[in-house]
């Protein structure tokens, strides 16, 4: 589900940032080829943006650094004594019929591209089509204005007497030549997963407008007068047209007026398509490389402690009641937790005494409250008695199959609240590690804290028959990693 919202938010950011662009700095520009491909690459860039995952550092070497008490804490789950807590239930619902209505509404859309390209069939398959100068041209009885579909150039019998039809020809000829078409459907395809962001239809309706653009300069470059190409512009649209083709099109008649008088724009205006540029590099930076922030740990436990990697030497040292940790372990304390922050640019003697070099960019402490930490240490303590490599952080998490959502559905489905713990009154949060082994599947599942053996065994059972997750994978090798999950029980 975040993965869905995340390509919502960045393409639709990345869409709007470029038509910005578009609009304020190049629309008004001759240089017809350069915003095609400009126009092209913004809405192809945007939609695969999301998908981009780079990586701008380079490994340091390794540190022996003492064993940090944190866990992997899954987001806790509640369960009332009349089922699934109804706000988590309410969650999934929402969630799991925004999805399955994007993909149906997505299914949609590809179906009417096909029936619209299967009308166009249709017509070549049933009329008679010659062959001419490279071109298909395919003659029907409709009265109709030229169009063309990829070298295929759809013109009325009805039309052939009319004096400016070879101009129109022309017209339709430059969009096959040019191969417009290609444009068109590589835009078809995009609208399948980006039919919701208006930013989207924006840019496709300003790349037809260029095409015209550009079919309207190769005709004038052809000698045509153009006053008497102004004059058929006005007077000769009619009949049906298909979106998914090139039309002799009428809806943008002023704009295509006032561009063929525009003077022509000077090559100091090109430097504009360098914003373009910026931007993408920007929105990389933002989106797609990861951050120096996101700390890989590779551990091996080593005598007392692991082996960190460290993704940056610019990180302050976080401690986390006097054990070092990373910005993970941080970001995933509870906030009700914690006793005190305290954030120190100039460090102390003693503690530099003790960290050294990792104490030169200053020390975040976070002092926790009386019990706040025992679940890190119990759950440490349990996997360190396994003596396997078990991993927190890796490059590639492990998944669940379907996701988080699949995840909390599955907990709901087979999860209920002991009837003999509602009689008597027993509530309270369950912690339950466990580790997606190399394999895959689940496995050392323990109560590291419990409330009573009847929700301690119910929270157990769940957790013990969940089925395989893929599993993480460390420098592309499947690795085991521990996480722990809290199951609240709640009357």
């Amino acid at each position: 589900m975040n993965s869905f919202i995340h390509y919502i938010l960045e393409s639709g950011i990345s869409l709007g940032a470029f038509s910005l662009i578009y609009f304020l700095f190049l629309r008004q520009e001759t240089f017809f080829t350069a915003n095609r491909l400009f126009l092209l690459f913004a809405v192809v860039f945007s939609s695969l943006l999301p998908l981009l995952h780079l990586r701008v550092y380079e490994p340091d070497n390794l540190v022996g650094v003492p064993t940090s008490d944190t866990v992997n804490m899954l987001e806790a789950i509640t369960i009332t004594g009349s089922g699934f807590s109804g706000s988590l239930a309410g969650w999934i619902s929402a969630s799991y019929l925004l999805v399955v209505g994007y993909l149906g509404i997505s299914v949609l859309v590809a179906l009417f591209v096909l029936l619209r390209i299967g009308q166009l069939v249709v017509i070549i398959r049933k009329a008679q089509v010659l062959p001419k100068s490279g071109v298909n041209y395919v003659y029907i009885n409709d009265n109709s204005s030229p169009y063309s579909f990829l070298n295929y150039l759809f013109v009325s019998r009805n039309m052939e007497n009319n004096p400016a039809w070879d101009k129109m020809l022309v017209h339709e000829s430059e969009h096959i030549r040019q191969g417009h078409t290609v444009d068109i459907l590589v835009l078809e395809l995009i609208s399948i997963v980006q039919w919701f962001n208006p930013f989207f239809w924006l840019l496709r309706r300003v790349i037809k407008e260029n095409h015209e653009y550009m079919a309207d300069r190769a005709v004038l470059n052809k000698g045509v007068a153009i006053n008497q190409y102004k004059e058929i512009l006005v007077t000769q649209f009619i009949g049906s047209q298909f979106s998914i083709a090139n039309n002799f099109n009428s809806s943008l008649i002023k704009s295509r007026l006032n561009m063929m008088t525009k003077i022509k724009s000077s090559n100091m205006s090109k430097f504009r398509y360098f914003i373009g540029g910026a931007m993408a590099a920007a929105l990389l930076l933002a989106f797609a490389c990861e951050s120096k922030d996101n700390t890989i740990v590779d551990s091996e436990l080593m005598n007392n402690g692991v082996q960190i990697r460290s993704a940056s030497s610019e990180q302050p040292l976080i401690l986390i009641d006097g054990e070092m940790a990373d910005r993970e372990a941080m970001a995933k304390l509870d906030p009700n937790g914690i006793q005190s922050v305290n954030v120190m640019k100039e460090s102390s003697e003693s503690l530099v005494q003790k960290y050294g070099e990792l104490v030169k960019n200053g020390v975040i402490e976070i002092t926790l409250k009386a019990g706040a930490t025992d679940v890190a240490k119990e759950t440490q303590a349990l996997l360190a008695q396994d003596g396997d490599v078990v991993f927190n952080i890796v490059e590639e998490m492990p998944d669940f199959p379907g996701g988080e959502v699949a995840f909390r559905q599955y907990i709901a489905n087979h999860i209920s609240y002991p009837d003999e713990a509602k009689m008597k009154g027993i509530a309270g949060k369950v912690y339950v590690t466990f580790v997606v082994e190399k394999d895959g599947s689940v496995g050392r599942a323990t109560v590291v804290r419990g409330v009573d053996p009847l929700l301690d065994a119910e929270a157990l059972k769940v957790v013990k028959e969940m089925p395989a997750w893929t599993p993480g994978k460390q420098r592309g090798e499947a690795v085991a990693v521990s996480y722990t999950i809290p199951i609240n029980f709640a009357l």
